[in-house]
């Protein structure tokens, strides 16, 4: 895939970096408003994730257009993808 994908609904760049991406998780982390998911939890659904044939740049599911570092990290998120995790 080329560095410079766009996305489809806007013209902005899809690919973050690793450093954007761990802002978004410290900030939700920071915030004692979220429930988070176990370090277990977590993990076992990135792994999941990273097998996925909707997983673009390590970063972004293609199913809902959402972080999956961030998603997975929220309790009581589900993946869009049913049943998956």
């Amino acid at each position: 895939m080329s560095d410079n994908k766009k996305c489809k609904a806007c013209s902005a760049s899809v690919r973050l970096q690793d450093k954007d991406v761990q802002r978004m998780i410290d900030a939700i982390k920071k915030n004692k408003s979220f429930k988070l998911a176990s370090e277990e939890l977590y993990n076992s659904r990135l792994e999941k994730c990273s097998d996925c044939e909707h997983l673009e740049y390590d970063t972004t599911c293609m199913q809902c257009g959402c972080i999956v570092q961030v998603r997975a990290l929220l309790k009581d998120k589900r993946c869009p993808i049913s049943g998956k995790w």
